[in-house]
């Protein structure tokens, strides 16, 4: 085991001596590169003639979140939020009482049809007359 532990040594030493003592003036680090995933900013296709999209199109709107849902006859919303005209733009569509705003962001907003409104986690939008 001493032979053994004598080899170890000697190695350690030997690699030891191996280092650099040099100072660089390279202040630059390494960096790593992760590929960012690609985002898609066109929304997917949706059908503007169904007859829940064709009832629902119009303006509406949440007046205690300063917030105007238009939603175009050729199936695309734009909403005005906080006084920021076209806030965020996509398309939409009415699957039975569910209507589903994609924006052009990639995120989905989903909303129940009761009646005259259009009830959303933000709040309860009704038509603009």
């Amino acid at each position: 085991m001493t032979m053994a532990t004598a080899g170890i040594g000697i190695a350690l030493t030997a690699l030891a001596g191996c280092g650099s003592d040099a100072v660089s003036d390279d202040v630059t680090s390494p960096t790593t590169s992760t590929p960012t995933p690609a985002i898609t900013s066109e929304a997917p296709s949706v059908d503007p003639t169904t007859d829940g999209a064709v009832a629902v199109r119009g303006d509406w709107e949440i007046p205690a979140e300063d917030y105007v849902l238009h939603l175009i006859e050729d199936g695309t919303f734009v909403q005005d939020y906080m006084g920021i005209e076209d806030f965020r733009t996509g398309k939409y569509s009415v699957e039975g009482d569910t209507i589903s705003l994609v924006g052009d962001d990639g995120d989905t907003d989903e909303g129940t049809i009761k009646g005259d409104t259009l009830v959303f986690t933000l709040g309860t939008a009704t038509r603009v007359k």
